[in-house]
């Protein structure tokens, strides 16, 4: 593990797809897709303490708290037409926004000196309000957390890494579809665009 470097006034984290549908049980994605694969690993590993601890830390170093949520509109016309998974969820009928599937997780309900934004795709990037945010805030580095490590978080590493953001990714921030798919990525590709940590690392360079 490196130790980040997080510099004051320059530093965001955000949060990503920690959405009751994919992290909770009862989720149409966490708990059907992935047979409640995802939702139990997140239990175990305490995915969403560790973020809140971060956030908790952020607030206190005011650092700005970004949440991004993954949801369409109820008839499913903004859904791309040429990935698989995005199929699956107008079939499952999930992150549906306006219900209780596409609302984040109450264990990280965002305050109001949050940001909050949303997302159809998987970069936090793509046709989203999240650049002209972080260029108002004057961000350069970029803290990822969220579910999945294969899929908003590698996404998200690569956009921001191609945009010149430093990216720094708490690996028990973050879990994967499988344990060996977060521990490919994080071990891989990711470690040559990011600065990968432990929550407690990050936490520290914050204050």
């Amino acid at each position: 593990m490196s130790v980040p470097t997080l510099p004051k006034g320059k530093t965001a984290i955000l949060v990503m797809d920690c959405q009751n549908d994919i992290v909770h049980e009862q989720g149409k994605v966490g708990g059907s897709l992935t047979a409640g694969a995802m939702p139990k690993m997140i239990k175990e590993k305490n995915i969403l303490g560790n973020i809140n601890k971060l956030m908790t830390a952020g607030r206190a170093a005011k650092v700005p708290i970004i949440h991004v949520r993954h949801a369409y509109r109820p008839d499913y016309a903004d859904l791309p037409s040429n990935v698989r998974i995005f199929q699956g969820m107008k079939q499952m009928q999930a992150l549906q926004d306006g219900t209780w599937g596409a609302e984040i997780h109450a264990d990280l309900k965002p305050e109001p000196s949050d940001f909050v934004l949303s997302k159809t795709r998987v970069s936090a990037f793509y046709a989203s309000p999240l650049e002209g945010i972080l260029q108002a805030q004057g961000v350069t580095h970029l803290v990822l957390t969220g579910v999945a490590t294969d899929g908003v978080v590698e996404g998200t590493a690569r956009d921001g890494a191609d945009r010149g953001y430093a990216i720094i990714i708490p690996d028990d921030c973050c879990v994967g579809t499988t344990e060996e798919a977060h521990r490919v990525l994080l071990g891989g590709i990711l470690s040559f665009l990011s600065t990968v940590c432990h929550a407690d690392e990050a936490i520290q360079a914050l204050t």
